[in-house]
C-alpha cells in the first residue's frame, strides 16, 4: 500500500517484527485464532527470537511491506570469560529497508490472542531521514489489518495513539516526547483494561486513552519510511 501518510496524522500500513514462545505447534489460521480462548490472566509471553532463523523474520508472524529479519547484537560486549562465551548472543528483530516504496512497514505475529493486556517493547534506531518512527501494535485482528497503534515520530516529536481499520491508520491521542537520537534505546509500554489504555514512554506514563473498538488480538512492531530499527524485548501479559 503505498502513498506517505508518515507524513500526516493519518495514512494506511505496511510492516513485520519477532517471537520466541511456547504456546503449542504450528501457526493458527484466521479462523483458529478468531475462536482461540484467551489465556489466563498473568500468562507471560516472551520474544527473545534465540529458536528463529538469522537472516529470517520471526515464527508465527506476517510481515506487511519491509525486510524483517532476526539478527544478532553486533553491539553486544564480547566477554573473555569461557563459559558466558558460551551463552547464546543476543538477538534482535531489525527491520533493514530503507526504499521500497511503501510508507509503512509493520510485522504481526499470529500468537497468542490476548483481551485485557500487559505488552511493552525496547526499539533502537539505527538511521531514518524523512520520519524517524517506531511503534508497537496490539490487539491486531487475523488478517493483520485492523487493531491499535502506538507510534514515536522522529518528524514531529511525537507520541500518537492510532487506530488501525482496514488497514487504515487513524489519530486518537498524542503527546510531546524528548528528541529521538540514533542508537539509542527507547521503550514503548501499554496497559489495557476494558476501555481503559495507558501508555508509557521510557517508564512515564503519558498518555490514557478510553477506546472500545477492539476488545482482543495480537501484538507486532511498527516502522516508516526508510527507517532502519532493532526491536528486542516484547513482551505480553494477559489480564
Amino acid at each position: 500500500m503505498r502513498g506517505k501518510g508518515g507524513k500526516g496524522r493519518a495514512g494506511g500500513p505496511a510492516a513485520a517484527v519477532m517471537l520466541t514462545f511456547v504456546v503449542g505447534i504450528g501457526a493458527p489460521g484466521a479462523c483458529r485464532a478468531a475462536k482461540e480462548r484467551l489465556p489466563l490472566p498473568g500468562k507471560v509471553y516472551t520474544w527473545s527470537f534465540q529458536t528463529d532463523t538469522l537472516g529470517q523474520k520471526p515464527a508465527h508472524s506476517v510481515a506487511f511491506g519491509g525486510n524483517w529479519q532476526v539478527v544478532e547484537d553486533s553491539t553486544n560486549a564480547t566477554v573473555n570469560d569461557s563459559t558466558a562465551r558460551a551463552a547464546p548472543a543476543p538477538r534482535l528483530l531489525f527491520q533493514a529497508e530503507s526504499d521500497d516504496g511503501i510508507s509503512f512497514h509493520y510485522l504481526n505475529f499470529t500468537r497468542p490472542m490476548l483481551g485485557d493486556l500487559d505488552a511493552s517493547v525496547r526499539f533502537r534506531i539505527r538511521s531514518g531521514e524523512i520520519d524517524p518512527s517506531a511503534g508497537l501494535l496490539f490487539q491486531m485482528d487475523p488478517k493483520g489489518t485492523s487493531g491499535y497503534l502506538v507510534r514515536v515520530s522522529g518528524r514531529t516529536g511525537e507520541l500518537t495513539f492510532h487506530y488501525l481499520l482496514y488497514g487504515r491508520r487513524r489519530d486518537v491521542k498524542y503527546a510531546k516526547i524528548p528528541p529521538l537520537e540514533a542508537g539509542t534505546w527507547h521503550t514503548i509500554a501499554i496497559t489495557r483494561r476494558k476501555s481503559q489504555l495507558k501508555v508509557s514512554y521510557d517508564g512515564k506514563e503519558i498518555l490514557a486513552v478510553r477506546d472500545e473498538r477492539y476488545s482482543k488480538g495480537t501484538v507486532g512492531v511498527w516502522t516508516e519510511d526508510d527507517t532502519l530499527v532493532d526491536f528486542t524485548d516484547l513482551t505480553a501479559t494477559a489480564r
